[in-house]
């Protein structure tokens, strides 16, 4: 049976925010990578949707530098599009990104970095977007990362969020992860992910730095469990320990970043578009069943 994921969960937070989680997952250590700057005048089609109407997102396509980031764990890149005025550097965004597991980072299409007042993200089809973003925000990308791995078919229930197994052990807690996760079921399984994904790295685990670490284990068990069986033996969440990527998002293709009709002076110039095919031994996952491809996260920090 699947569960309406849109109510409120009325159970009580454990902790005011997740931000005691931060330092920690900070000081992992990061994938190797090296970047390549797209010709000028592309862009992603999904991150132009993105940038331009989603989220209240209005920027100019051209004001953007696209990289593809090539991380050393994956013979195929991601594309990054970052902001001129984002506020931070692409490698500071790309180390950050690199932090996560292939097996995690597989679950993602691209990565948008935008300035802004207040810092905030969300997650769209796969792709992360965060908006004011900082150098130190590994929680933040564990949770949209878990967003996707929850929505787009990572785990064997397939949505997490909506299945009876995350419900019914759900429904042993006597707390939620903090405030945020009260928002709804996808919420949770985000904020529960945070606090999995830090158990599963860090020596001495939640339980080092939560005395009331039982209040809410059914729900991070159960998603440690869920990466397991969805690495294959290789939990998604453990650094080193996973085989190579098994699964990716397709690229969206490159459209210009302005918008004109074939043979406008506007495109005069423009070289021939990235090659962007998945050439990886993988399987290209298929994200058109969701019915809403926002995730519904509005994530401050």
């Amino acid at each position: 049976m699947l569960h309406d994921v849109s109510i409120a969960l009325t159970k009580p937070p454990l902790a005011n925010d997740l931000a005691y989680l931060g330092e920690g997952l900070a000081n992992m250590a990061t994938t190797p990578y090296t970047l390549d700057k797209w010709g000028d005048g592309w862009i992603p089609q999904e991150s132009k949707t993105i940038v331009t109407s989603v989220g209240g997102l209005s920027f100019n396509p051209s004001d953007f530098l696209v990289y593809n980031v090539h991380y050393a764990d994956c013979p195929d890149p991601w594309v990054f599009c970052h902001h001129k005025d984002a506020g931070i550097t692409i490698d500071s965004m790309a180390s950050q990104f690199g932090r996560l597991p292939i097996q995690m980072r597989q679950w993602v299409r691209h990565v948008n970095v935008v300035p802004g007042d207040g810092g905030w993200a969300f997650e769209w089809n796969g792709s992360l977007t965060f908006i004011g973003p900082i150098d130190y925000m590994a929680n933040v990308i564990v949770h949209e990362t878990a967003h996707s791995l929850d929505l787009n078919g990572a785990y064997s229930d397939n949505p997490l969020s909506s299945s009876d197994n995350w419900w019914n052990n759900y429904d042993q807690d006597s707390n939620v992860p903090d405030p945020y996760a009260t928002s709804n079921a996808i919420e949770c399984v985000a904020q529960a992910t945070v606090v999995a994904f830090f158990n599963e790295n860090i020596t001495g685990g939640f339980e080092s730095v939560e005395p009331n670490h039982d209040k809410i284990s059914h729900q991070y068990t159960t998603i440690i469990a869920e990466a397991l069986s969805a690495g294959q033996g290789n939990s998604i969440f453990l650094v080193g320990q996973n085989v190579p990527a098994t699964h990716r998002l397709p690229n969206s293709d490159p459209v210009p970043m302005v918008d004109a009709p074939a043979g406008s002076l506007s495109l005069v110039g423009l070289g021939e578009p990235p090659d962007v095919t998945i050439k990886g031994d993988v399987t290209l996952v298929d994200t058109s069943h969701r019915a809403d491809p926002h995730s519904g996260c509005t994530l401050t920090w």
